[in-house]
């Protein structure tokens, strides 16, 4: 097959990669959909480049600083060192097929983070350690917590000066209201970062020297005492929230953790992780030493849930028809649709077509296409629980839900409509009946956030309106976040946007990837006022005629008030 890679330094490694990791012989049990989910420049692209050089699906480690990084692909990205849009990478680890997606943290960028969150399994939440829990950490988390993905924390940059374990423990529990049970513990030497101690498997990663290889603990040496109790303290964390392991490990070993096995211990971490009762946390300096994130490999696939684990509904409702939702849309330089769609369950193959059932639409035929980054290698067939990115989807947008066939549809819709008459609601049916939206059944779609800046913009002249025009919709379709108006008195064309950032990379897109050279006006807030107390105004008026033989007389009374369940924001409305 020919080498779809321009990057010719590591195209070779990561088609490697690919073809190791799209082999059909992966089950559903061995796939794992995971995001990297933080605050701006907590480091999250940096430990998404180790863990694809440590998986072996790069042959080098790429840097955000040099520019040479896989899921920062964008000019803007390399150039400013973030993270604009998400990324999707597929690698191996021990016979587990990962798709990950690299998010960003500015918070411009919610939305991004948004839709992609809605399609994980689970999470790897990284996290400054000299800062801690910052305000896009909880927002992220938030998200997290919405949509019900388990996660697993990473602490980074614990090399670096004001870093406290105990400080960021105490910092997640209260912010982010979840317990955390520490899985690899940093070990100081002289007030610095000298070692890292893994509690599964006791092993240690020395920082001080050249090798970078981490090693057995030596059973007579006072880290061994340390490993012992942490990992005491381990096991009495996890007998909290598991009273089968706390059974285990008090009564039948009298709370001897030498005598525990470390496969009990990763079985009860794993049930605690995806019943969302609590969070394992591994420290680390991703930058500094590559190794220090190779547990976080072994923790993604022993803790976070597989496709079936994790929507269990769905799949005990369509069996092996096919159902996915379409999470994000880009164009590629012919500016041609590519839809990424997470596929919940069956399969789908190349040339073959769906049914949306949001537009009641027939689309297709489909060509699919595996992602790297940037980067898109053909593929014959998708199956249950992996990402893909299809081509012949036209008039789909991001949200949509695609089901096998429209016959499917309606079987489906029957089903619910008749648990619905039966039972009064769908319980935890992960499809549901929106009659003002479609008579076919619907995944929970992907909310955009409303605005916060606006300004206009206009074309550089006017044979240029056509392609403005175009651009602004392709640009509209890519970021449902992005909105797009005329202002009626001015006949302007408005962009509304989420930040001054956000801003920024319309405008470089329409420059760089358009060819528009346009005109952009002064950035606005748009602000909005609510009012937080009701009011009432009374007012009369009364006027005599110069006759004096008919008094006229008014009285008006004004009450206005704010109403809470009327959704995103709060409605004034008004008496008279």
């Amino acid at each position: 097959m020919q080498l779809l890679f321009r990057n010719i330094k590591w195209s070779s490694g990561i088609y490697r990669a690919i073809r190791n990791s799209s082999s059909d012989s992966i089950k559903t049990s061995r796939l794992r959909n995971i995001g990297i989910i933080a605050h701006v420049d907590a480091g999250k692209t940096t430990v998404t480049e180790r863990l694809l050089f440590l998986s072996g699906a790069t042959r080098y480690v790429g840097n955000v600083d040099s520019g040479n990084t896989v899921t920062d692909f964008l000019e803007m990205e390399r150039e400013r060192g973030i993270t604009i849009q998400s990324a999707v990478v597929t690698f191996n680890w021990q016979n587990h097929d990962i798709s990950l997606i690299d998010t960003p943290g500015h918070v411009d960028f919610t939305m991004e983070v948004e839709r992609s969150v809605r399609v994980l399994d689970g999470a790897v939440t990284v996290i400054d350690s000299s800062a801690g829990v910052q305000a896009q950490t909880f927002t992220v988390w938030r998200q997290a917590k919405h949509f019900g993905v388990p996660a697993i924390f990473f602490l980074n940059k614990m090399d670096k000066a004001g870093s406290n374990l105990e400080r960021n423990i105490d910092s997640i529990e209260h912010k982010l209201g979840v317990k955390v049970l520490p899985v690899v513990m940093p070990h100081y030497k002289d007030g610095h970062l000298h070692k890292l101690i893994n509690l599964l498997d006791c092993s240690q990663l020395v920082l001080d020297n050249n090798k970078e290889q981490w090693t057995a603990i030596e059973k007579k040496s006072s880290v061994f005492d340390e490993y012992l109790r942490q990992k005491e303290t381990l096991c009495y964390g996890i007998s909290e929230f598991d009273p089968g392991f706390m059974d285990n490990f008090l009564n039948k070993h009298e709370g001897d953790v030498t005598k525990i096995y470390d496969e009990d211990i990763r079985a009860a971490l794993r049930k605690i992780t995806i019943d969302r009762k609590a969070a394992t946390l591994s420290c680390g300096t991703a930058l500094r030493s590559t190794q220090s994130v190779r547990p976080l490999l072994d923790q993604i696939i022993h803790f976070l849930p597989s496709p079936e684990e994790q929507h269990p509904e769905i799949i005990k409702l369509m069996g092996q028809k096919f159902s996915g939702l379409l999470f994000k849309i880009t164009h590629n330089k012919r500016k041609n649709r590519n839809s990424y769609i997470r596929i919940y369950s069956g399969s789908l193959k190349t040339n073959s077509s769906i049914f949306n059932t949001n537009q009641s639409r027939v689309e297709g035929p489909l060509k699919l296409f595996k992602p790297w980054g940037e980067e898109l290698e053909p593929c014959s067939q998708v199956n249950e629980g992996e990402i893909v990115v299809a081509t012949g989807l036209v008039h789909s947008i991001t949200g949509d839900t695609l089901l096998q066939s429209e016959q499917v549809a309606s079987e489906i819709g029957e089903n619910l409509r008749g648990r619905l008459n039966a039972y009064g609601d769908l319980g935890e049916s992960p499809l549901h009946i929106k009659k003002h939206i479609s008579e076919y059944p619907v995944f929970s779609g992907i909310d955009a956030p409303e605005p916060v800046f606006f300004c206009s913009v206009e074309p550089p002249d006017t044979k240029s309106t056509h392609d403005f025009e175009r651009a602004l919709q392709n640009l509209c379709k890519e970021d449902p976040s992005l909105r797009v108006r005329v202002d009626n008195e001015t006949d302007q064309t408005i962009i509304e946007t989420m930040g001054e950032l956000h801003m920024e990379v319309v405008k470089h897109k329409l420059v760089s990837e358009y060819g528009l050279n346009v005109f952009v006006g002064p950035l606005q807030v748009a602000y909005k006022e609510i009012l937080k107390t009701p009011s009432i105004t009374q007012s009369a008026k009364i006027q005599e005629p110069l006759d004096e033989k008919r008094v006229q007389w008014v009285e008006m009374e004004m009450f206005i008030q704010y109403k809470t369940d009327v959704g995103k924001f709060k409605v004034n409305f008004f008496e008279i």
